[in-house]
């Protein structure tokens, strides 16, 4: 006899927002059910009372916390702590347009469930391969999908078209979406191999880098250390461009070159995870 099937085995957790004042506000997930449905779910405060340290836990929250996802083409499920059955119910099931990017400038549009995650290193940072890419090439998927980072991921999907084509930062290869025709949530560009930091040593050929955006009047907003990589020994690519500002004035410019020499020297460690980088 074969073993029973554990509960929610369809189902796996692909990121959770979860509320640090947890009996006083909601928590937020997104799961994949099926290998091809993005679903949402918000909890409401006390939904896993007594059991709130595995709420992120998919061994346990999937089979045992949450009951058997609902049937259906529903996008967004409420969960709610139910005294008669002392265990977390699903309350309503409902299907919303969640927001997305808007503004789209290139040809290209990959769905986000053909890639193969090779490492995460961020929660919303990919480093991927995909069937278009032969060799198995990695790239790098870069996405969002709670309300509040939508505006970030637009602006810096719009910063890429500022600067391409122009080798001041990765090759844009195309927009993501959520889904086979679902919104749009992220980009995909190329995976900047076999390069490194930059520090202190490399702070002429940052400027000379620097110099190439601010000719396009376009300041940068987050130049540390870590959003300046030397590849093949010598060329600088920068990255994180959702602070980008454009139309800037020679003031503003010359007072973030003049930053540089400090930023390059700062040890501080804010920004340093490796950015769809090797």
């Amino acid at each position: 006899m074969d073993p029973p099937q554990k509960r929610n085995a369809n189902v796996r957790l692909l990121a959770c927002l979860l509320s640090d004042e947890q009996d006083t506000e909601d928590s937020d997930y997104r799961f994949l059910v099926d290998g091809q449905h993005i679903k949402y779910m918000t909890t409401a405060p006390g939904a896993f009372r007594g059991n709130e340290e595995d709420r992120n836990f998919e061994p346990i929250l999937l089979p045992d916390l949450l009951p058997q996802f609902p049937p259906g083409d529903w996008n967004h499920a409420h969960v709610a702590w139910d005294p008669e059955t002392q265990g977390a119910v699903f309350v309503k099931t409902e299907t919303v347009e969640h927001p997305g990017l808007t503004e789209l400038w290139h040809p290209t549009t990959f769905n986000e469930l053909d890639f193969t995650r090779l490492d995460r290193p961020r929660q919303r940072v990919h480093i991927s391969t995909h069937p278009k890419f032969n060799g198995g090439k990695p790239v790098c998927v870069k996405f969002a999908v709670w309300p509040w980072e939508i505006g970030y991921i637009e602006a810096e999907t719009e910063s890429y078209q500022w600067i391409y084509d122009s080798g001041i930062g990765p090759k844009f290869l195309g927009h993501l979406a959520e889904g086979r025709d679902g919104r749009i949530i992220g980009f995909v560009t190329e995976w900047v191999q076999d390069a490194r930091s930059t520090g202190p040593e490399d702070l002429e050929a940052c400027k000379k880098a620097l110099s190439r955006l601010h000719k396009l009047g376009i300041k940068h907003g987050d130049i540390n250390r870590f959003n300046f990589f030397v590849r093949d020994g010598h060329e600088i690519v920068l990255v994180d461009f959702e602070s980008a500002k454009r139309d800037c004035s020679p003031e503003e410019l010359q007072e973030e070159m003049d930053a540089l020499k400090s930023k390059l020297e700062s040890m501080d460690f804010r920004g340093g995870v490796h950015r769809c980088t090797e």
